[in-house]
């Protein structure tokens, strides 16, 4: 009885434990599939760089194959997440769009790798991976591309086709993994505001 009970963690907490170490394992699998390579890069690569045992990435994740989808699983729902937010920031297609590309910007820059990632190697998916993940994405571009357009019909945005916006605005913020760095002097909401400033949306009431 003299000594401290030992309490063992709740199952939520395990879980975000199991959780955060999935997805530092995501993060390396990424940094090393960026500069590497899918091809070229390897598990005994991304666990030395994490300085992990192999067998501890196959336990969390599982083989190459399997870190990919998770990347580009994670790169569709960090997608979808930042779609169903925006939409949910009020009724006006203004503040809607407005958004949209504050959240995307936010969920590209936080995780540049996983998302240069997805944009670089998706010719090495699994067929039903890649079906599943470019269903999502045609849904996401289709559900901006109404915003864009009801935008349009308030005089907000140019008229052109509401496709060429659309692709226009969402590969601008797609590219920032490019050039984006967090040690530069601007945060993901100054790119975001630049970004709306420079398709004409009028400033934040």
């Amino acid at each position: 009885m003299g000594g401290l009970d030992v309490i063992a963690p709740l199952p939520a907490e395990r879980e975000s434990a199991w959780e955060d170490k999935r997805r530092r394992i995501l993060d390396g699998a990424a940094a090393v599939f960026s500069s590497r390579g899918y091809n070229k890069g390897t598990t005994k690569e991304i666990a030395a760089q994490l300085d992990l045992s192999q067998p501890s990435i196959y336990h969390y994740v599982g083989s190459k194959a399997d870190l990919l989808r998770e990347i580009a699983q994670q790169v569709d729902r960090d997608m979808t997440t930042a779609l169903h937010e925006g939409l949910a920031e009020g009724d006006d297609p203004i503040t809607q769009l407005r958004a949209i590309i504050t959240r995307f910007t936010y969920a590209v820059v936080a995780n540049h790798l996983t998302f240069a990632v997805y944009r670089s190697e998706q010719r090495w998916l699994e067929p039903a991976v890649a079906e599943e993940v470019h269903l999502h994405e045609r849904e996401f571009v289709a559900t901006v591309r109404s915003v864009v357009e009801k935008v349009q019909a308030l005089g907000q945005l140019p008229e052109a086709p509401s496709s060429v916006l659309t692709f226009a605005i969402l590969n601008m913020v797609s590219e920032s993994h490019r050039w984006y760095h967090e040690e530069g002097s601007l945060d993901p909401a100054s790119v975001a505001d630049a970004y709306c400033k420079l398709i004409g949306l009028p400033p934040r009431g």
